[in-house]
């Protein structure tokens, strides 16, 4: 690699901004250099360039980057992605092919690869000039990347212009750098009855929470059920605690219940063989935050794990997560993770979990 360039990074459509505050936060030495709605490129030292540290800080210490790669080479002919990688003498294991946001997810537009993505791709493994050179599975860019790839990036971030990059994957990499475009390739279901089923489908996925058959959960703000249609599908049994209806798809379960009242009604009792919590409530953080606060101060209530969203009324908002991560560290979760996933909104999601490991 050259003794010095660029990272660059996608994010959601509109985050720009918080991107680039947070990034320059955490990492004073970079220097902005390039935008275009859900991408941003950052000039970066000699010292940082191809070291794969900086792509795990970069990523762990960013709530709303979806993607890293350090760049290699703008290209406005696909043809070239090969010859580019060679004379770099970059040993590309895979290629991910995929576009910056079109727009918010959720606005007639969901993340995940597109038709053009999949024909890029399939062009490109076709032409490879080295026999044996991809990895187990690299001719579907559906499937994650294995620990010890090197994966190249060919991000489109304007008609007939990308940007070529590279990232490492190693056991230790997150979700987002296994899967082209930092998304998992989920689609909702014919029988979802709501979006959130993708949110939380996604959000159960990177935080690894082992629920699975039996696990007892509590989804807060349930109606109409989606999150907790994710739960079910787990062998979960789910306790829906909403005001408002829950669909008669969901009720019809045998391991949901809905409990409708207001989470500042219900009885803490209720909560007490409850070892997981979701939340998905439309209100602003703070009351989320407190909410929870509340119910996790009962000595009765004995909770594993956390999983849930904060809505970003204003972008602002932003600055305050790292407080919410301390106060919730402080309620005894020593596992704390903040992400604005793919399929989430103008919203983040945070996975808080006691470990004693």
């Amino acid at each position: 690699m050259s003794p010095a360039g660029f990272l660059f990074s996608t994010c959601q459509f509109g985050a720009e901004a918080v991107l680039k505050a947070e990034t320059l936060r955490a990492f004073p030495d970079f220097r902005f250099a390039f935008s275009r709605p859900g991408f941003l490129t950052f000039k970066i030292s000699e010292e940082r360039y191809g070291n794969r540290n900086t792509l795990r800080e970069f990523f762990s210490q960013t709530v709303f980057s979806r993607t890293a790669a350090f760049s290699v080479a703008k290209v406005d002919d696909i043809d070239r992605v090969w010859r580019i990688l060679d004379e770099r003498n970059l040993p590309v294991h895979r290629l991910h092919v995929f576009q910056r946001d079109p727009a918010v997810p959720g606005d007639n537009f969901e993340p995940g690869p597109t038709a053009n993505d999949l024909a890029i791709h399939r062009t490109l493994i076709e032409s490879c000039p080295t026999s044996g050179r991809l990895g187990i599975g690299a001719d579907d860019l559906r499937l994650p990347a294995q620990p010890g790839e090197t994966v190249a990036d060919l991000v489109q971030v304007d008609d007939g212009q990308w940007f070529l990059g590279v990232h490492f994957v190693d056991k230790a990499s997150p979700l987002q750098a296994r899967h082209s475009g930092g998304t998992v390739p989920i689609v909702l279901p014919g029988d979802a009855v709501s979006r959130a089923w993708l949110k939380f489908e996604e959000g159960l996925r990177w935080s690894e929470f082992p629920i699975g058959f039996g696990s007892r959960c509590a989804d807060i703000g349930a109606s109409p059920g989606g999150a907790s249609q994710a739960l079910l599908a787990r062998g979960a049994t789910v306790c829906g605690v909403d005001p408002a209806e829950i669909d008669p798809l969901v009720l019809r379960h045998p391991n949901f219940e809905h409990v409708r009242r207001r989470i500042r009604q219900v009885r803490r009792t209720v909560f007490r063989k409850v070892r997981w919590i979701i939340a998905d409530m439309n209100v602003a953080p703070g009351y989320v935050v407190d909410v929870l606060e509340e119910l996790l101060a009962r000595s009765d209530v004995d909770v594993r794990g956390l999983l849930f969203t904060l809505k970003l009324f204003q972008w602002e908002l932003a600055e305050d997560i790292p407080l919410a991560v301390d106060l919730i560290k402080r309620w005894g979760f020593n596992v704390v993770a903040v992400k604005q996933l793919a399929f989430n909104r103008r919203e983040i999601m945070v996975a808080a979990r006691r470990s004693t490991g």
